[in-house]
This record gives C-alpha cells, sequence and structure tokens, in this order.
C-alpha cells in the first residue's frame, strides 16, 4: 500500500474513533444525565419555533425518504450503477452496511430505551432517519468524489447529498419526534459507519 493510502486509511480510523468517543459520550449523558433532557427539550422547542411559519408538509416530505423501507430503492439504484461499472464489492458493501447501520441504530434504541419528545411508536435514541441517511448518502458522497468523471457532477450531487443529511435530520427535529442529541448522535453513528466502508473497501481492494 502507498504511503498516500495508508495515511488516508489513518485519518479514517481517526473519524471513526472520533465518532465513537462522541457518540459514547452522548449515550452516557442521555443515560445517566436526566437534566439534559430538559435542556434538549428546550432546544427543540426553540429550533420548532423557528421553522413554524413553513408548512409542515415539508418535513413530511423529506423525513418520509429516510424511512427504512423508502431507503431500499436508493440503495438498488446506487448498487446498480455501481454494478454497471464493475464495482461489485463496493455495490455489495454500500448495501451491508447501510442495513447493518439500521440494524445497530435500532439494537441501541432498544438498549438506551429513551422515550420521544412526542406520542410516537418506539424509542428515540439515537435517531434511525439520521444515522442511516448519513451513513448511505455519506458512502455516496465518497464514491461520487473518488469516480466521477465530470467535476460538476462531482460537485453538484456532493452538494446535494449533503444537504439531503442536513435537511433529513432537521426534519426530525421540525416534526418534534426527536431531541437534538438524538439526530446528532445519529449522524455520528452514521459518520462511523461512512468511514467503516471505506476502511473496509480500500482493504479490499489491495
Amino acid at each position: 500500500m502507498s504511503r498516500q493510502k495508508e495515511y488516508g486509511v489513518a485519518l479514517n480510523w481517526n473519524y471513526v474513533i472520533v465518532s465513537v468517543v462522541v457518540f459514547v459520550t452522548l449515550t452516557v449523558l442521555v443515560l445517566y444525565m436526566p437534566g439534559l433532557t430538559k435542556f434538549d427539550a428546550n432546544v427543540l422547542h426553540s429550533i420548532r419555533l423557528a421553522l413554524s411559519p413553513y408548512p409542515v408538509y415539508v418535513a413530511t416530505f423529506i423525513t418520509e425518504f429516510g424511512r427504512s423501507y423508502h431507503m431500499i430503492w436508493p440503495q438498488i439504484a446506487a448498487g446498480s450503477v455501481l454494478i454497471s461499472e464493475k464495482r461489485y464489492m463496493k455495490a455489495f458493501l454500500l448495501i451491508f452496511f447501510t442495513q447493518a447501520c439500521y440494524v445497530l441504530t435500532d439494537f441501541i434504541k432498544n438498549f438506551v430505551c429513551r422515550e420521544r419528545p412526542c406520542v410516537y411508536s418506539g424509542f428515540s435514541f439515537p435517531s434511525g432517519h439520521s444515522s442511516t441517511t448519513m451513513c448511505f448518502y455519506g458512502i455516496l458522497i465518497y464514491l461520487v468524489l473518488h469516480y466521477a468523471k465530470s467535476d460538476f457532477w462531482r460537485y453538484f450531487l456532493t452538494i446535494l447529498f449533503g444537504l439531503w443529511i442536513l435537511l433529513v435530520g432537521i426534519s426530525r427535529l421540525w416534526l418534534g419526534v426527536h431531541y437534538p442529541v438524538d439526530v446528532v448522535a445519529g449522524m455520528f453513528l452514521g459518520f462511523m459507519m461512512v468511514n467503516l466502508y471505506i476502511i473496509v473497501s480500500k482493504a479490499l481492494s489491495r
């Protein structure tokens, strides 16, 4: 492996470690610091108040595409593009890590058992929409930056996917179904999975 690739992998491992540290810290705070919920609720109220002039159907539309069953079609589409380019392992890993992120998020939710800020089924921490969206579209950003042949599409898709990750997280707060800490934790969990994807992908492409 070249020195540049070694540096790249080391950087990805650093991102994994930072993501784990932040996520574990937030988990501990949620589990053992009851006062965090009140602070979280106040921040959530301020965010929803700021967004209240805008129609809520915008948030509903955005958040629907972050649901697990709606994420299947983007995965199939992205996987098909990779397969058409004969990048079979990258296609498999894309779908594998996205599904693994969903399963891991669900497991942690049932371990932490944090109640949602509203009457809604399921637990709140971390946000599954935020983690899986960050994981899937974060991997797509990596793939686009490395394999897109046109500078226009490289930067356009990177900005588009980045904004979409942000909008999905905001939509969960806008609808009041997650606390801000849930969304932040979900994004760090997804970011960890993105970097694990890159590490595994580089290791298998030696």
